[in-house]
């Protein structure tokens, strides 16, 4: 069991179907409150109860790491397309307007503290991070639920290595 898997952070609001998911990530620009969170999964439950690809029905859900972060996963079974994902996109920007949070940000990193809270700072912020802390890989696309480490120390995140001000963390 790896301690920085899927299977370690996410609170699921039920359970994939299968181990191997595909992963969309979207990191809050500051932790929810308690009736942000359940405003937003109203959206999410109806978002994944109707989530089709090409009139399949896409067997996917969504979690929660902390109150920081919202992870939808589908299985890698199923096949999804470019219309699928955008149903996806519009699940969070529902969420984004009706809570008044920025998900879309792709500026924000994600990291575990020492006593289990996460943390939520700008890229900018990157530089004054311990090279030992823990940071969510948002990249991850595909996933082992038990096994694929989803947080990684930041000096094996390649986060460091990014050039500032290089649009690769633009919002959507």
């Amino acid at each position: 069991m790896v301690t920085y898997s899927l299977e370690n952070h996410v609170s699921w609001h039920t359970h994939p179907i299968e181990n191997e998911v595909r992963l969309w990530t979207y990191i809050a620009s500051k932790p929810l409150s308690n009736d942000q969170v359940n405003r937003a999964n109203s959206i999410l439950s109806a978002f994944v109860s109707d989530w089709t690809s090409h009139g399949d029905t896409i067997h996917g859900t969504f979690g929660w790491i902390g109150s920081h972060a919202i992870v939808i996963a589908s299985p890698t079974s199923q096949s999804l397309s470019g219309c699928g994902i955008d149903q996806n996109i519009s699940a969070i920007r529902a969420i984004e307007e009706a809570i008044g949070i920025q998900l879309l940000n792709r500026n924000l990193v994600l990291s575990q503290l020492s006593h289990g809270a996460y943390s939520t700072q700008s890229i900018d912020a990157i530089d004054s991070l311990a090279d030992e802390q823990l940071v969510f890989m948002w990249n991850t696309t595909k996933a082992d639920i038990k096994s694929t480490p989803i947080f990684l120390p930041l000096s094996e995140s390649g986060f460091k290595q990014l050039p500032k001000n290089s649009g690769l963390f633009s919002s959507l």
